[in-house]
């Protein structure tokens, strides 16, 4: 590949999910900019959660069909053109229309970069080199988001986080024109149409009701009536799918251990870790009374953390296998975890806190390369763009999942209240969960690994066979 079309890859990637956090920090202002409640405005969030998390499956198997390249391009037009919509909102509904179409459009990008990846380095290594760079570019696009957030914010005002995608996104179909090569495989990446449907579907009712559920109350019939149509549906999906010659998901693929490990840790990825960072930006804001920037300096740490070990461990993986360096990076998150659960205060240290919060980072930026490159070896190359979309919807799901569970954790504790100690005591809790979690998620890895080893085939990370040992 060349060097304008990794340049091309990594930009874009940067661009589609620092719009995940980079509005984190800028809730408050919006709402006042805006004349909104910021019940309303915190869908600015939401709304690209829900875009993204219910169209990446489908988003996965358009570049497989219709061309990488050309469709990957046309993502990185689209996401341009919802950031032009957000920044000149002149409501808040316009602004959350706006996020949905960012959402629509990161949903094609996120797993399209992996597949465009996967098509340029046939050769097991390098990808596996390819795939640390381009997990430490997003570990720092979403561990920097708020930092950057809370600059633009101070400096020029909330419109600002919006605008700074246009830049962004034109540079990219600068070099993406200029490197990226055309690859498809339409006969391997059927349209499925009925499980196109039911999969946005059941991943948006689900994204859905969790959301509204957290928001507003489990009482209401509204999140409850979500989550049932998500079951009907997930369910109808999976006899779908398991009945189409040409399945968008193939779902007997889960027998694969390496396949069925990749999405288990996803899912428990985004429930702990990815889960807790969205109510970091809040602690620092309303507890220890820090600006936007100050916010965001904060969790500076933890933006470290995801980013300097991405290449790393793309190396590790590279030379020992997905399962050591994905358990490992597990359990190093189970204890930073636990131990911001004990550190969170309305006085602790910020060093304290700066350590443990590099430790949780340092876990995430670790467990991407591996968690990819585990799912990628599952499926052959022509597969790559479900694949990828495929464990990058499970861990967007329990991302999904994590913030809406998680928060109604964070309210349960804090009893309404609004002062510092309630919040502090709700976030205690939710960090214990957290690393519960997270747990699983080494166990998970630990599991792979032993049936792996018992079967005495030595995983090539990010190749598409097993090799003797």
């Amino acid at each position: 590949m060349r060097g304008a079309g990794r340049a091309a890859i990594f930009t874009g990637s940067f661009a589609a999910l620092l719009n995940m956090s980079v509005v984190t920090v800028a809730a408050r202002e919006t709402a006042a900019g805006l004349d909104a409640d910021l019940a309303d405005v915190r869908w600015m969030v939401d709304a690209f959660t829900l875009a993204l998390s219910s169209l990446l499956l489908s988003g996965g198997v358009l570049g497989d069909r219709y061309g990488r390249r050309r469709t990957w391009l046309a993502a990185v037009g689209v996401l341009a053109a919802g950031a032009v919509v957000c920044a000149t909102a002149p409501s808040a509904d316009v602004l959350v229309g706006g996020r949905v179409v960012q959402g629509a459009a990161s949903a094609v990008l996120v797993p399209g970069a992996m597949s465009l990846i996967a098509q340029a380095c046939p050769d097991a290594a390098a990808r596996a080199r390819m795939i640390g760079w381009w997990s430490t570019t997003a570990s720092l696009s979403v561990g920097l988001g708020p930092l950057l957030g809370g600059v633009l914010v101070d400096a020029w005002g909330w419109r600002s986080v919006y605008w700074v995608d246009v830049p962004l996104c034109l540079l990219v179909l600068v070099l993406g024109a200029a490197g990226l090569e055309e690859s498809r495989d339409p006969e391997h990446a059927a349209l499925d149409l009925p499980g196109q449907l039911l999969g946005v579907l059941w991943l948006g009712a689900l994204t859905y009701g969790l959301v509204d559920g957290g928001e507003h109350g489990w009482g209401s019939p509204v999140p409850r009536v979500a989550l049932g149509v998500a079951g009907a549906a997930l369910l109808a999906f999976v006899a779908v799918e398991l009945r189409t010659r040409r399945p968008m998901l193939p779902i007997r693929l889960l027998r694969d251990a390496r396949f069925a490990a990749s999405n288990g840790a996803a899912l428990l990825l985004g429930l702990g870790a990815y889960g807790t960072f969205f109510y970091l930006s809040p602690y620092f804001q309303q507890v220890r009374h820090a600006s936007a920037t100050g916010a965001g300096l904060r969790l500076l740490p933890m933006a470290l953390g995801m980013s300097l070990l991405g290449a790393a461990a793309g190396r590790l993986t590279a030379r020992y296998g997905p399962y050591g360096p994905m358990a490992g990076a597990f359990t190093l998150m189970v204890a930073a975890l636990l131990g911001l659960a004990a550190a969170f205060g309305e006085h602790t240290p910020y060093a304290v806190l700066a350590v443990l919060l590099a430790g949780v980072g340092a876990g995430i930026g670790v467990v991407l390369p591996p968690l990819n490159a585990s799912a990628l070896a599952a499926v052959p190359r022509e597969r790559s763009g479900a694949a990828a979309a495929t464990v990058n919807a499970t861990r967007q799901a329990g991302t999904s999942l994590g913030i809406a569970a998680l928060g109604a954790i964070l309210s349960a504790r804090a009893g309404g209240a609004a002062d510092g100690t309630a919040y502090v005591a709700g976030l205690r809790l939710v960090a214990v969960v957290a690393g519960a979690i997270s747990l699983g998620a080494a166990l998970v890895a630990l599991a792979a690994w032993r049936v792996t080893a018992r079967a005495r085939h030595k995983i090539t990370p990010v190749g598409f066979h097993s090799v003797e040992s």
